[in-house]
């Protein structure tokens, strides 16, 4: 039988599932050539006094927490003025305009590359709050679930097709008449583009109706309304699962952030190796996230969800005893497989226990505990990478992070 999204509301379904679609243009070329980018062009010469990678991860650091600062207020905005899509918008034109940005400023710029990348971060993380909020208002319940790993599932491969297309350009840059700097910057022409043009169909659809009455004059009013909620009969189930979401996807987004450094640094990979890795990651991680999926849905998502930590753990136990480009190999496949099923199960969960007309609230919270947890997970990293110079010695800051969330989900 035909599931009830599809029924009800397949324009809106698939328009939402191609948000992710879009955005993962973003994320899959961040993590690969932004990342050599930074590290090989731009800051190559230790010009801030400390290694690229180490700019890299303050970087990751600093929009981590701008968006932290941001979401409250501005998803508290949506609630009240029942804006998601709007802002969903906004966020999309903001971090897609930036990744334009960072294509224009020549790599001398250093302080601009900086802020491109961070503010096209910040943008990226606010339409990932209004996307998420927009999922209760499609779907709920196994269909919440269903729609989550789907939108997933095309996320890795739009975010596939998207980082192919990006490469094409720096492959065949001296065909184009491109010097390797110049053919980077076209290709985060391809990012911006990309996540642009596939997230319009958004603007022309309906997505459910979030609407409550009991909303505040304010936005501030709205947080303490939001906490108010928080007192009612779900709350105990809702706050230690926003926590311990926070602390594990906190973690799960530091180490996606540093994959690609930590493969840089220690195994000295260039570009199309590096693109050839996460290309792997994403082609394995679309039919993890959709058997993830069934599998919450046909077992349980607490099940699910026991599964992909169990994973995530043993990736970065085994991160730190990697020795060859082989075992990397293995290491990125092992990646894969739980890379979107933690997200996607932690999604349909909280769109699930999202109080009526709090979506937005909800999903701000959530991502705001992420970006701070995220914030500290990176800021610690690359402090331990910075007095050690060695960079595994951060995957036992993120070790600790994802333990101490999954102690707090079982509980």
């Amino acid at each position: 039988m035909e599931s009830s999204v599809w029924r009800s509301s397949r324009s809106a379904a698939l328009a939402w599932i191609l948000l992710d679609w879009a955005a993962s243009a973003f994320s899959t070329i961040l993590i690969t050539l932004v990342v050599a980018y930074v590290e090989r062009v731009v800051f190559a010469d230790a010009a801030w006094g400390v290694p690229g990678g180490v700019v890299w991860a303050w970087i990751m650091a600093a929009a981590m927490l701008a968006s932290a600062l941001l979401a409250p207020l501005l998803s508290a905005h949506a609630d009240r003025t029942h804006g998601h899509k709007r802002w969903l918008l906004i966020a999309t034109a903001v971090g897609a305009g930036a990744s334009l940005g960072l294509a224009a400023v020549p790599p001398t710029a250093r302080l601009a590359v900086a802020a491109a990348i961070v503010i096209a971060a910040v943008g990226f993380d606010m339409a990932q709050i209004f996307t998420g909020s927009l999922l209760p208002r499609i779907a709920r319940g196994v269909d919440a679930d269903r729609l989550s790993a789907a939108g997933f599932g095309a996320g890795y491969l739009g975010g596939a097709i998207a980082l192919i297309l990006a490469t094409a350009v720096v492959t065949n840059r001296e065909a184009l008449g491109l010097a390797a700097p110049d053919a980077l910057r076209w290709s985060f022409v391809v990012m911006g583009g990309w996540w642009l043009a596939f997230s319009l169909p958004a603007a022309f659809v309906r997505m459910g109706d979030g609407r409550s009455a009991d909303h505040a004059a304010s936005s501030a009013g709205e947080l303490l309304g939001f906490a108010r909620s928080l007192a009612g009969e779900t709350a105990g189930s809702l706050g230690r699962t926003l926590l311990g979401a926070v602390l594990v996807l906190g973690a799960v987004q530091t180490a996606i952030a540093q994959f690609s450094s930590l493969a840089l640094e220690r195994f000295q990979l260039d570009s199309a190796a590096l693109v050839r890795l996460v290309l792997l990651v994403q082609f394995v991680a679309l039919p993890g996230a959709l058997f993830m999926g069934w599998l919450s849905t046909r077992w349980n998502r607490a099940g699910a969800l026991v599964l992909c930590l169990a994973g995530w753990i043993a990736v970065i136990v085994l991160a730190a005893f990697v020795q060859n480009p082989g075992q990397l190999t293995g290491l990125a496949v092992l990646l894969a497989l739980v890379l979107g099923g933690v997200q996607s199960v932690v999604r349909a969960t909280i769109a699930g226990l999202a109080p009526a007309g709090r979506f937005g609230a909800t999903f701000g919270l959530l991502q705001v505990g992420t970006k701070l947890a995220g914030f500290v997970a990176s800021l610690l990293f690359g402090a331990a990478y910075a007095a050690t110079g060695e960079s595994r010695t951060g995957l036992m800051v993120l070790l600790a992070q994802l333990a101490a969330g999954w102690w707090v989900l079982r509980r």
